[in-house]
């Protein structure tokens, strides 16, 4: 196993869409797959405010998310892992510019951004609207390793 340097660990976070996100109650450890963008070093999660994962995060804010992918012949894998803490953003220009990027990852076209928009800046306050959440990174690594398929 060999760690990854910072253009490997870029462009890992840049390129795979989906992560696992983890989150603890009373050390009982749950993980979910999510969709995440990643901007200026930065994790940004969407999700309702509901289900376990929500009434967890209420209770621990202290996450762990980890992004990994295969190379295409299965002889590599990468891995980052980042723990941190799971905060809100209200800052719309912030949010702006996580739409956006949620937008490009699926091939949305910009025209939808101001019906998007719309919809952060009316529901922001709202308890059951969705929120956008930042990993404040406390550690992040990477690690990368060849496998024995194929030896």
């Amino acid at each position: 196993m060999k760690n990854m340097d910072n253009e490997e660990i870029e462009k890992l976070m840049t390129t795979v869409g989906d992560g696992v996100l983890a989150l603890a109650e009373n050390n009982v450890p749950y993980c979910i797959p999510f969709g995440f963008v990643y901007i200026e070093g930065r994790v940004y999660l969407s999700m309702f405010p509901m289900g376990k994962k929500w009434e967890m995060y209420k209770k621990n804010d202290k996450v762990c998310f980890n992004v990994f992918c295969w190379k295409d012949d299965h002889s590599e894998w990468y891995s980052v892992v980042i723990d941190g803490k799971m905060v809100p953003v209200k800052d719309l220009k912030a949010i702006e510019k996580v739409v956006l990027a949620n937008m490009k990852k699926v091939g949305l076209d910009e025209a939808h951004l101001q019906k998007r928009m719309a919809y952060y800046e009316k529901n922001i306050d709202n308890p059951k609207g969705v929120k956008i959440f930042r990993i404040e990174t406390e550690n992040m690594t990477g690690m990368k390793m060849h496998t024995l398929i194929g030896s």
